[in-house]
């Protein structure tokens, strides 16, 4: 297995941090992965060497604001006022071209949480961006609610400042998420069923950060956009789509959002959309009591893809 890690440049001057991982014999497909928000591509590491031992490559980076492309403490949790959503979305771009650019085999891109809606971007605006799309823990269109909190964001950023961490904003986004977990164990129950994944989230210091009143504008403005239906119809109609995600996930609305993407991609003619709900999982299904069986649903999909 070759391993790599480092910064890389993208074309705004930003260094991002990449890390690749090549099994010993040329792979048979690359996948690269997006990670959610408040966390980091390091851990991923079960799923990747499931990937590796599949005999897939995998590419994937930390997120400005996120894990080892935060250079300095501040810049946690951070998006830039009105670029950052669209540079985050365009960092993924840039290592599809340089995956498409190293490697002839074909190039699967799996977005989690957060990054399942810049994933889901990322393929609106350009097509060439990968062979086929792997969702996990997406959502649908938050609709009034993504408005106020889109508008309660910016307002705090204009009174606060856009580097201020807002705990009012995260109260906001994801308050509610753990009300339906009882008896309350930890503030992070809604993330696994899984309780060792969710105590390992809370002791990594780079997980479950607060973010700031800008990253959180950016966020709203990014989920709203990415959910319109003009937005949808970019989608490249012959692209296979694959989502995924526990039927109790706050995120997907208990799987209702995670059906109205489905059925929206439908609507717009994509050709090859698939869908798995998993009876009483949560929201990172990557990180659940049965992840085994997840990866080798993973891979499955992409073999048959393949072939």
């Amino acid at each position: 297995m070759n391993i790599q890690e480092g910064f890389i440049h993208m074309k705004d001057g930003t260094e991002i941090y990449l890390y690749t991982w090549l099994p010993t014999e040329t792979p048979r497909g690359i996948v690269q992965i997006a990670h959610g928000m408040t966390e980091h591509i390091g851990v991923y590491n079960e799923c990747i060497e499931a990937l590796l031992t599949a005999g897939f490559g995998v590419y994937a980076h930390d997120h400005r604001g996120h894990g080892k492309t935060v250079k300095q403490e501040e810049d946690y949790g951070h998006f830039e006022p009105d670029v950052g959503w669209d540079q985050a979305v365009m960092d993924i771009i840039f290592v599809s071209d340089l995956i498409r650019g190293r490697h002839a085999c074909p190039l699967f891109l799996l977005g989690h949480s957060m990054g399942s809606f810049l994933a889901r971007q990322a393929v609106q605006l350009q097509s060439h961006v990968c062979d086929g799309l792997l969702l996990s823990g997406t959502g649908g269109n938050p609709g009034l609610l993504g408005k106020m909190g889109y508008l309660l964001a910016t307002l705090e950023m204009k009174i606060r400042g856009a580097k201020t961490k807002s705990h009012m904003l995260k109260l906001l986004s994801f308050g509610t998420f753990n009300s339906q977990f009882k008896p309350k164990r930890t503030d992070f129950d809604w993330l696994s069923s899984d309780t060792s994944q969710v105590d390992r989230y809370i002791a990594d210091p780079a997980c479950g950060f607060t973010c700031t009143t800008g990253f959180y504008r950016e966020l709203f403005k990014g989920v709203l956009s990415v959910n319109q239906l003009k937005e949808y119809k970019k989608t490249p109609k012959n692209l296979p789509i694959y989502l995924f995600s526990g039927d109790l996930d706050p995120v997907g609305d208990k799987g209702k959002g995670v059906q109205e993407v489905y059925e929206t991609y439908q609507k717009c003619g994509i050709m090859d959309v698939t869908m798995k709900l998993y009876k009483n999982k949560r929201h990172e299904m990557l990180h659940e009591d049965n992840r085994e069986e997840v990866y080798q649903d993973l891979i499955d999909w992409i073999t048959k893809k393949l072939n």
